[in-house]
């Protein structure tokens, strides 16, 4: 069983972003939450075991007249972020 926290600072855009975006680009905000199994509330300390269901929502806040969607084509978790040891969560694109 390994414990550790979840934190959304790496979470950057890695696309050049369009003309429309780089406006607002200092009014993004990406997340990276944890919910329990009934997405009912938000974990601040998960632990979780190899294998085991992990509820993750990736989401960007932005002006409301500029409609974004999150795609995530990969995520690893590690024990720290200095870690060599990294598993894959998402994997080929998705």
């Amino acid at each position: 069983c390994r414990t550790g926290s979840i934190s959304s600072g790496a979470v950057q855009p890695t696309w050049v972003p369009f003309s429309s975006t780089i406006a607002h680009r200092r009014r993004l905000h990406f997340a990276l939450d944890v919910y329990d199994s009934t997405w009912s509330s938000r974990l601040h300390q998960p632990t979780y075991s190899l294998g085991e269901l992990i509820n993750i929502e990736a989401s960007v806040s932005a002006d409301p007249r500029l409609p974004l969607r999150v795609f995530v084509d990969e995520c690893v978790a590690s024990p720290s972020a200095a870690a060599r040891l990294k598993y894959e969560v998402i994997a080929d694109n998705g």
